[in-house]
This record gives structure tokens, C-alpha cells and sequence, in this order.
């Protein structure tokens, strides 16, 4: 059964991270662009934090091993449609709807599963093999993907997935359901609409801040035809924001009403009171924000930068894969031996990702190849293997009578995390971008004033086709008459402008992880680590 799950585990995670190194592949071979393969990787995990509490009850409700075998099934759906998928909608179809649905109910299952079925320190271990798969998988997906990708095609990695996934469905066919199905109360529709629509605000927020701006709107905002707010007004992504935050505190409140009614809600709120599953739920959130941005981010430098193809992309992160495996299995023990605090491994593991990450940005640049990055990975897949003893903790913390609700939060969390991670690596690599490639285009004297006028007006209704390798800014110029002395030196702002995006968006991960690492600072010394006896 362990084995089931922790393969299922490692592939959701795997496919969170092998398109990384295939963007370009996928988006020539869909007719698309990198912002739409882009919004693609963050609409996938936006279903899953959108609808990973409405899993999780569902689980606590029918049983976690009845709702993990319908979420494989709809996963492995979802990965058949994507593999076939003619274009970006029908990708959106299979691969961020389908496929986040199904993991929207497998991933809660999985934890909620282990919980229950382990004590003591097996559980320790079984949920630390759990978090260092999905480290494992996240990792190796670059790699794995990126040999698929070069020999094969892209499309291979989802069949593989439904494979694996039948595979993981035959073996949990012969676990026998601990309890029969409960389902209590009605069920909180109100409450499920509400956290759904609260985090696909919060994460549409933030992807508007890419095309938009963040504050003001760096163009017209057309809905249905019309303009609906025009250039340099408030930003949508003000208005995103305001309306996520305040939707998912009127879900606060209602979870709390419906327990003040005796009724059952959604998801008990009150479990947050907790201070280890309070901020080691946002620990979660901010680990799996870093892990996606710099996964997203490096295979776009050296695709871009370094022209390196998909098999290349996921050798270059090779080091931090390695580093996570070694380093997960090597803190597990040392944490399930009594030699250490999860908390001391969990804020090591924050610094060690910030250090990473300012290594590699550091690094960024036109002249060096994908090894020079190599000691930054290196240092932030150490951090990442400590981080995977933050399910162990945060799950561990839960009374039995939470576990479905920890589970929920947790996870919910995490994957609006992943979302933004993406979402918010590529604001502010496209912010950036523009930002210096106005100054670059200002401050040139080889191209002349009508030019420069030209150029700043294309780049301002095109935002979105921004950030392009020095191939695709030289067929672009081309397509619109642009040859010669100018186009060459349109190609060199570009490229110089692409690193400054990059190198920036790479730091802002490592900021982030300092954010992490002063969070993880505030979990208990020795957190209250419940048995669950649900047998």
C-alpha cells in the first residue's frame, strides 16, 4: 500500500515539473506561446488549492481509499487527453482541469491514508517518504521529462502517467477501506463554492499582474468586447486580489457559523489554532511557491539564454535532484533517530534554498553553460530534502478527529503556493524584462528616433510574446521588416533585458525562502505529535 501511494505521490509531482523543459517543445507544437503554456502549469495547480478541501471532506465523508481510486481514475483520464490534446484549449481540458480535479482527491486521500494506517515513528517515516517523493518526483521531473522530450516527444510523459496511474489503481484495489462510508451531514456546498472561488481569484490575481501590471494597468482591459478599464487605471489585479481575500474570509466565516450551528462544515477552521499546523501550513505554501518558481525559471534561462533543448534543461538540474534524494533520506533518519527537531532541519532547509537561489542568479548570463549553475542547485536541493519533513510535521500535529481537515488546509495551501510560484516567477520576470528593455531601447544609439517609437509601441500591445530567445526576437523582427544594424541591436537589448528578468525573478524565490525560513522559526521547539489510531 506504501508503495502504492508513494508512487502516485512522486508522479503528481513529476508531472508538476516535466513540462518545465519542454515549454518550447509544446508551445511550437501547439501553435501557442510561452504565457499560455505558463498559465496552463499555474490553471493546474489552481484547481488543485481550489478544490483540495472539498476533496479532502469527501474523503472523510465516502473513505479516503474510495475517493483516491475515483481521483487516479479522473487523473489518469486527464493525462490521456492532454497526451493527445491538438491545442493549448484541449491541454487546458485534460491536463489543468482533469488532471487537477483528480489530484484535487488523491492528495488528501494520500496523506489522510498514511496517517491513519501508521503510529509513532512509522508514521514519521511513511509521511517523510511521502514529502521526499514529492520532492523526488518534482525533481527528477526536469530530467526524466527532459529524455522523454528529446528522443521521444512530450506526449509520451502523460501516457506514461496513465500507465503508472492504472498501475497504482490495480495495486490499491486489494486495500481494504478501514471504515465504511460516513456521510454524516449535508454537505457544505456554500463552503466548497467559496474556497474554490476565493483561491482562483487570489491565483487569477497574480497572473493578471504578468499581462496587466500590478498596480496599474500597463494596457486596456477589454471584457466581451468593451473595455472595461483602461490604460492606467487600477489594475484587475487589485481587483482580483481584493475580491479573493475577501471571499475566502467570508468562507472563514461561514465554516465558523455552520460550527456554531452544529452543523458539519467544510473544513474546521479552528484546527489553524494550532500553531504547528498554522505555520507549518504557510511553510508548506512558501516551500512549494520557491520549488516551482526556480523549476519554472531555470529551464527558461537555459532554453532561452543558453539554447539548450529539453534533455540539456533537465541535466542542468540534475544536481539539485540528486542533492534532494540524498539529503530527504539522510534528515528522515536523523529526525526519526531523535538526533535532531524537525524544526532545526526545516529552517536549515529554508536558508539552504535562499543561498541557492542567490548562487544561481548570480550565476545567470549569457556567457557561461547550464554546469555553472551547478553549487547553487546543489545547495537548494539540500534545502528542498530538508523541507520534505514538513508534511511529516504539519500532518503528525493533527488530532485524529482533524486529519481530513489538516490534510485539506495543507495541501490547499501548498498548491496555491505552487501556483503563484509559477504565476509570480513570471511577473516579475516579464516586469523586469520590460523594464530594462525600455531603457535599453532608450538609451541606444544605433537605433534612431522613429525606430525607438516603433519598437516601445509594439512592445507595449505585445506584451505577452516579451520574453522570446535571441532565435524567436530575430524571426519576430524579421515577420515586421526589421533586418541590419537595428535588428541586432533590438536582439542584444533583448537578450540583456531577458537576463535582468531572470536574474531578478531568481532572487525574488530567494527572498521568498528567507520569508520561509523566519516562518519555520516560530514552530514550536517540540511541536504535540498526535497518534492516530483509525483502525
Amino acid at each position: 500500500m506504501l508503495f502504492a501511494l508513494a508512487t502516485q505521490q512522486l508522479l503528481m509531482a513529476y508531472d508538476s515539473t516535466a513540462m518545465n523543459v519542454a515549454l518550447s517543445d509544446i508551445v511550437k507544437d501547439l501553435g501557442t506561446t510561452l504565457t499560455g503554456v505558463q498559465s496552463a502549469i499555474s490553471l493546474y495547480a489552481l484547481v488543485m488549492a481550489a478544490l483540495m478541501i472539498s476533496g479532502s471532506k469527501l474523503g472523510s465523508r465516502h473513505g479516503y481509499v474510495r475517493v483516491f481510486m475515483a481521483g487516479a481514475v479522473i487523473y489518469g483520464t486527464g493525462a490521456v487527453v492532454t497526451a493527445l490534446s491538438p491545442n493549448l484549449p484541449v491541454m487546458l481540458l485534460g491536463w489543468s482541469l482533469l488532471e487537477g480535479v483528480g489530484a484535487a482527491l488523491v492528495f488528501p486521500a494520500i496523506l489522510s491514508i498514511a496517517t491513519a494506517r501508521f503510529d509513532a515513528a512509522t508514521r514519521t517515516k511513511a509521511l517523510a517518504l511521502l514529502g521526499a517523493m514529492a520532492g523526488v518526483g518534482a525533481a527528477l521531473g526536469p530530467i526524466v521529462g527532459g529524455v522523454i522530450t528529446r528522443f521521444l516527444t512530450w506526449r509520451v510523459s502523460f501516457l506514461m502517467e496513465t500507465v503508472v496511474t492504472l498501475l497504482v489503481v490495480l495495486l490499491m484495489r486489494r486495500v481494504v477501506e478501514q471504515r465504511g462510508p460516513r456521510p454524516g451531514r449535508a454537505f457544505d456546498v456554500l463552503g466548497a463554492v467559496l474556497s474554490a472561488l476565493g483561491f482562483g481569484l487570489v491565483v487569477s490575481a497574480t497572473l493578471a499582474a504578468g499581462r496587466y501590471g500590478v498596480f496599474a494597468a500597463r494596457d486596456d482591459v477589454i471584457l466581451f468586447g468593451r473595455t472595461a478599464i483602461v490604460k492606467g487605471g487600477v489594475a484587475p489585479t487589485v481587483w482580483l486580489g481584493v475580491a479573493g481575500l475577501c471571499t475566502l474570509v467570508a468562507f472563514g466565516w461561514w465554516e465558523h457559523r455552520r460550527v456554531v450551528r452544529g452543523q458539519e462544515p467544510l473544513v474546521r477552521i479552528d484546527v489553524l489554532r494550532d500553531r504547528t499546523t498554522r505555520v507549518g501550513s504557510w511553510c508548506l505554501a512558501v516551500q512549494f511557491l520557491v520549488t516551482a518558481g526556480v523549476l519554472f525559471l531555470v529551464p527558461v534561462f537555459v532554453q532561452t539564454t543558453l539554447d539548450y533543448d529539453a534533455l540539456r534543461s533537465g541535466l542542468t538540474l540534475l544536481p539539485a535532484t540528486a542533492t534532494l534524494i540524498v539529503a530527504a533520506a539522510a534528515f528522515s533518519a536523523l529526525v526519526g533517530a531523535r538526533r535532531t527537531t524537525h524544526k532545526s532541519i526545516i529552517v536549515v532547509g529554508f536558508l539552504a534554498i535562499a543561498g541557492g537561489a542567490v548562487q544561481v542568479a548570480l550565476m545567470l548570463g549569457p556567457g557561461i553553460s547550464g554546469l555553472d549553475l551547478a553549487p547553487g542547485l546543489v545547495l537548494a536541493g539540500l534545502g528542498l530534502g530538508a523541507c520534505a519533513m514538513l508534511p511529516d510535521l504539519v500532518q503528525s500535529s493533527a488530532r485524529p478527529d482533524n486529519v481530513s481537515d489538516v490534510a485539506g488546509l495543507s495541501r490547499s495551501v501548498s498548491y496555491l503556493g505552487q501556483s503563484v510560484g509559477v504565476a509570480l516567477g513570471g511577473v516579475v520576470l516579464l516586469g523586469v524584462l520590460l523594464s530594462s528593455f525600455a531603457a535599453g531601447v532608450r538609451d541606444s544609439q544605433v537605433l534612431t528616433g522613429q525606430q525607438k517609437s516603433v519598437v516601445t509601441q509594439t512592445v507595449e500591445s505585445g506584451l505577452q510574446a516579451a520574453a522570446v530567445s535571441d532565435a524567436q526576437a530575430v524571426a519576430v523582427l524579421a515577420d515586421k521588416g526589421i533586418t541590419g544594424p537595428a535588428a541586432d541591436e533590438l536582439v542584444r537589448i533583448n537578450a540583456a533585458a531577458r537576463v535582468d528578468g531572470l536574474r531578478a525573478a531568481v532572487l525574488a524565490m530567494g527572498v521568498l525562502a528567507l520569508i520561509g525560513m523566519a516562518l519555520a522559526m516560530r514552530l514550536p521547539r517540540q511541536p504535540r505529535l498526535h497518534s492516530v489510531p483509525d483502525r
